[in-house]
């Protein structure tokens, strides 16, 4: 029995177009604090050269922290929506609460919320992302809307996966770089099988 992938809908230029527009947010974002941050350090002479191996390191920890702090800093996702690919399919994923944009983030102790505020329904968010992550990555999460250590777990394994920056917190570039089951209203039918359509 042979395996075959089904072939991608055809994103629509207005999709295409919210894609780059949210993709040249997030870079923005990664750039503009990585440009805060940059280390007195690297600047002032060194008293010897440091190995090769430690300078990549360095390089790749640097990154790796701000990274950390722009994904850390976006605003907790607070509900979710379909978001379309073409005019027949739609991905449903976490989204900022009032508003059709999905640069927003989930992270470990959302138990929903996170703070003292208490607005928007972030337990549905968290429920896509773990029905999502069962489906397409085989894990076998409680679907409970608590982004606790298995949730966090099984999203470290996604961006190892995709070789992101291994750090638990789904945000902008992991739900870019994961696979994600579709849906069709004018059906209202699920794929039969997961893609990375953004």
């Amino acid at each position: 029995m042979a395996f075959r992938v089904p072939a991608l809908p055809k994103l629509s230029p207005r999709t295409i177009a919210l894609l780059a527009a949210v993709a040249a947010v997030a870079i923005g974002a990664v750039a503009a604090n990585a440009s805060k941050h940059e280390s007195p350090a690297a600047a002032a002479p060194a008293a010897a050269p440091a190995p090769k191996a430690s300078a990549d390191q360095n390089i790749s920890h640097d990154a790796t922290a701000a990274e950390l702090k722009a994904a850390a800093a976006l605003p907790q996702c607070r509900s979710a929506r379909l978001v379309p690919v073409n005019r027949s399919w739609g991905v449903p994923m976490p989204s900022i609460y009032a508003s059709t944009s999905t640069t927003c983030n989930l992270m470990y102790g959302d138990d929903p919320y996170r703070g003292s505020n208490r607005y928007g329904d972030p337990d549905t968010a968290i429920q896509v992302l773990q029905r999502n992550l069962n489906f397409c990555y085989g894990t076998k999460l409680a679907v409970d809307g608590i982004y606790g250590s298995n949730t966090r777990a099984a999203i470290k394994t996604v961006q190892r996966k995709h070789h992101l920056v291994v750090d638990g917190i789904y945000g902008p570039k992991t739900r870019s770089a994961m696979n994600w089951r579709l849906y069709s209203m004018a059906t209202r039918s699920w794929s039969r099988s997961c893609s990375s359509p953004l």
